[in-house]
């Protein structure tokens, strides 16, 4: 069996079903962003202060009109589109789906996801094949309503998008299945390579806290998430055989 670090579970938050991620991106200090791209879905997660609004654009480099870009503000979660420096981004038609919007300690805890493509001609089409990616981050100054983020509160970067399975893993990822998603209480998870090897399965929040452990001798297990807050979770599973995840959404 591989031997599985904690460290890389703390900082494996992006599912390891992704095929790329960005990794945690720290643009600037209390505020961080990532996205993660496998082959039908793009997850984001923004983690910043719970009284400034956050904000994060795809493929850009500027506020160049035709740019998508979401936010996370006063009014909500928007799905937007730039105008044109210095004009506030409008609008447009909501494809995200917001998974977890927590707040502890005055610390926002967002994620969303969407298909790759979106439903307007200004929204970013997301490539699991791709090998970086060009953004743009702010946040509000100072505030939580959607405005001007003056200069200090604004960046504009580029990162490489990181594959995140081996062979022997993917082969394990391939077997491995969890239903219902999203849950509610008991969750199934199950094996259909397994042959009777012991193999531990391990529960993480986004945030890198191990909620649950368990180790499991069987096809299928079945684990209880009904005490648990609602967000979406990672299942770990590691056998002799390697190492798979994949994410959960506990309603």
């Amino acid at each position: 069996m591989k031997k599985i670090t904690l460290l890389f579970a703390l900082f494996a938050i992006v599912t390891m079903e992704a095929q790329v991620t960005t990794g945690v991106i720290n643009f600037t200090t209390g505020y961080t962003g990532k996205v993660d791209i496998d082959a039908t879905d793009v997850t984001v997660q923004l983690i910043g202060p719970e009284n400034l609004w956050l904000g994060m654009g795809f493929d850009v480099n500027s506020m160049t009109a035709g740019g998508d870009v979401i936010t996370r503000d006063s009014s909500g979660f928007n799905d937007r589109q730039f105008l044109g420096n210095g004009i506030p981004p409008t609008t447009d038609t909501q494809d995200w789906t917001v998974v977890t919007d927590n707040v502890m300690s005055g610390i926002r805890n967002l994620i969303v996801t969407r298909p790759l493509a979106g439903s307007d001609a200004t929204d970013f089409t997301f490539d699991p094949n791709a090998t970086s990616l060009a953004f743009v981050w702010a946040h509000g100054s100072g505030t939580f309503i959607f405005g001007n983020h003056s200069h200090a509160n604004r960046g504009i970067d580029a990162v490489a998008l990181v594959p995140n399975l081996g062979i022997d893993d993917q082969a394990l990822a391939n077997s491995l299945s969890i239903f219902p998603v999203p849950a509610t209480g008991l969750v199934t998870v199950s094996i259909t390579d397994f042959d009777n090897e012991k193999a531990t399965i391990e529960l993480y929040s986004m945030l890198g806290q191990q909620v649950q452990q368990l180790a499991i001798s069987e096809k299928s297990t079945i684990i209880d998430i009904s005490t648990l807050p609602a967000g979406v979770y990672l299942i770990n599973v590691s056998t002799k055989n390697g190492f798979a995840s994949k994410k959960i959404v506990k309603k």
